[in-house]
Parts: C-alpha cells; sequence; structure tokens
C-alpha cells in the first residue's frame, strides 16, 4: 500500500482485483484452419497463446508460427493483438469486455462491496468517463455496472482507449 493514498481510497499497484477478462468480438480473430490445418495442434496454440503472460511471450508465439506455418494471416495477428487488452482490461478491473458494432463494452467488477471502488483505478476510470462523457455511458442494471464506448473500431483503438483511462 502507498502510504500517499487516503484510507478511502486504495492503491492499485500491484493489486489485481480480477482474475481475468473474458472478450468476446465480431471481429474475426482466429488461427484459420487453413493456416494450422491440425486440430490437435491448433487447441494447442490456442492453449499457448492463453497462458502468455508478458510481450516477449507473444512475441516469440509470433516467431514460433511463422517460422512453422509462414506469414501470419491477419485474423491471427488480431487473436495475438487481443491477448495485452485482456491483460489491461485485468489491470483496470473488468471482468468482461464486448467488441461489437463499433462499440467496446466493459462489465466492472461485480461484488459491488470491492475495494475496488475505492481504488485510485476505479476513480482514473471515473475520471476518463468524465472527460469523455460524448463517447461513454455508464450504467447500472441486474447489480452490474457497465461502461460503453463508442467508436471502437478495431483491437488498437480499444487498447489505446484502455490505456488512457489507466493513466
Amino acid at each position: 500500500m502507498n502510504n500517499e493514498n487516503t484510507n478511502s481510497q486504495l492503491s492499485t499497484v500491484n493489486y489485481q482485483f480480477v482474475k481475468d477478462c473474458t472478450i468476446d468480438t465480431d471481429l474475426e480473430v482466429l488461427i484459420p484452419d487453413e493456416y494450422v490445418e491440425n486440430i490437435a495442434e491448433r487447441i494447442s496454440l490456442y492453449q499457448q497463446l492463453d497462458n502468455s503472460k508478458i510481450e516477449d511471450d507473444l512475441t516469440a508465439f509470433e516467431k514460433q508460427l511463422q517460422d512453422r506455418f509462414g506469414a501470419i494471416p491477419m485474423q491471427t495477428k488480431k487473436l495475438i493483438n487481443i491477448v495485452p487488452l485482456r491483460w489491461l482490461a485485468v489491470e483496470l478491473g473488468f471482468e468482461k469486455l464486448i467488441l461489437k458494432n463499433g462499440k467496446l463494452t466493459t462489465w466492472f467488477v461485480s461484488n459491488q462491496k470491492s475495494p475496488y471502488y475505492q481504488s485510485e483505478i476505479f476513480s482514473k476510470i471515473l475520471q476518463f468517463v468524465q472527460t469523455n462523457s460524448k463517447n461513454c455511458t455508464m450504467t447500472e442494471g441486474e447489480n452490474k455496472l457497465t461502461l460503453k464506448i463508442e467508436n471502437i473500431k478495431d483491437i488498437g483503438i480499444a487498447m489505446e482507449i484502455l490505456k488512457r483511462m489507466k493513466n
């Protein structure tokens, strides 16, 4: 804990409020059958990608794909780019992201009594929403807090928006 923080605001340094974040998208993000024909091998590659923890893992994964199967298809590059988006979503306390129809919808920590809602990171997200109120809508329904952000056409834009929330 950072001693400079007040008791009502927790530092998020090295604190993870969610274990993982699921991502749903209408973008084509996959390893095509034509690229890796063997189903078991494709599943193994998906698992390897899912287990990636740092940027170096992703670089090694890309090199392995290129060495074994040739030029990486665009939908596989997009799949690889989703992994750091998921990492950042976890840091921000999002349990779920949906990137569809040019909108990014995020689901916050489901436990309404979680210390997350007094954290520095949640405060930063609120500041981001206030500053970008034309494109952002925060709503609560069925005991779930969500944030919808308009004009998010691809993974790169989603990543930039989440980075801006964090900083």
